[in-house]
């Protein structure tokens, strides 16, 4: 389940409840009073009442938490759970959720915190809890992008990964960008993997450019980590030209990673440049052209001819998938 979905569910199962606060369910004040009563209380001890259907129980627990963090006792998972509570139905909640976490500066925040963070600031259900996780985000990230820019210029090369990746957490887009000239393939290699996280359509421009750029790198690890990015994100433009541009590449290698991402292209693009690559002299390029050939068998008629064509290839291997591919 994503993180969007993970919210989503959340709130369709407590609009399955009134939505009054006075309508009060029996045991209200049994539970707030049951709550109060724990003695130093965890975050596991607190998430039945942070998941009570009454917004006024998931207040008290939110209550408690602040507490903990003041005297110095939660645990690392504190602030995410009060950044997922600025996802609540209820208008209290979620103010509440703000405040603490306005007021609480040495609350920590792991990925789901700031994941939890951008969902309430792009999708919050009202201005002020927008605003008030935009103001945390831009708070967070200044915060620690001095610090990971440092570590970006560090000599040691898994310094600079760990900078790349505390980067991705924070969702710093550009910044990530910023480390796709490193002059270590394991530092270019982790901006292809986080930037293919990042890459989704309300802020696509800057990793998807990044990423084109990357599957021209020089390396050939790198080309394929940037090939394999571009099929999980179904190739879209501007990745589908260099993509294709791949199958002509020097190392069999890469033309192979690019037959099999062009499977998760359009069909108007992949297929005729998979027809070509039917013609590679490496048989493991073309096994991989008709492994991604094969979805279209049925229904393209291009597919048809070249897998058709295929039955004629010096390998038996490639002669037996494209029968498969046919029947």
């Amino acid at each position: 389940m994503t993180l969007t979905d993970r919210s989503r569910t959340v709130r369709r199962h407590r609009r399955e409840r009134p939505e009054t606060r006075e309508h009060r369910a029996p045991g209200l004040l049994d539970r707030v009073i049951e709550l109060h009563r724990l003695t130093d209380p965890g975050l596991d001890d607190l998430r039945p009442y942070l998941a009570d259907r009454e917004p006024e129980v998931r207040t008290a627990a939110l209550r408690v938490l602040g507490r903990s963090v003041r005297r110095g006792t939660a645990s690392r998972a504190t602030g995410d759970a009060l950044a997922w509570a600025l996802s609540d139905d209820d208008a209290e909640v979620r103010r509440l959720a703000a405040r603490l976490l306005h007021g609480l500066p040495e609350v920590f925040l792991g990925e789901e915190g700031v994941a939890a963070l951008h969902l309430a600031a792009r999708r919050g259900l009202d201005a002020q809890t927008r605003e008030s996780a935009s103001m945390l985000l831009g708070r967070l990230v200044g915060a620690a992008l001095e610090l990971y820019a440092q570590g970006l210029a560090d000599d040691e090369v898994q310094i600079r990964v760990q900078a790349v990746l505390g980067l991705v957490a924070l969702r710093a887009v550009a910044e990530t960008a910023q480390a796709a000239d490193d002059p270590s393939r394991d530092v270019r290699v982790a901006v292809v993997d986080g930037l293919a996280r990042l890459a989704e359509p309300a802020d696509a421009g800057v990793p998807l450019s990044t990423l084109a750029h990357l599957l021209d790198d020089h390396d050939a690890v790198v080309r394929m980590a940037a090939l394999d990015a571009a099929a999980g994100l179904g190739v879209p433009e501007p990745l589908d030209v260099r993509v294709v541009a791949a199958l002509g590449h020097g190392s069999w290698q890469v033309r192979r990673r690019a037959a099999l991402a062009l499977g998760s292209a359009d069909p108007d693009t992949a297929v005729p440049a998979l027809g070509r690559a039917l013609r590679d002299t490496i048989v493991d390029v073309r096994r991989a052209a008709v492994q991604s050939l094969e979805q279209w068998a049925g229904e393209v008629p291009g597919a048809v001819t070249a897998l058709t064509e295929t039955l004629n290839d010096p390998d038996p291997g490639v002669r037996t998938q494209a029968r498969w591919a046919l029947a």
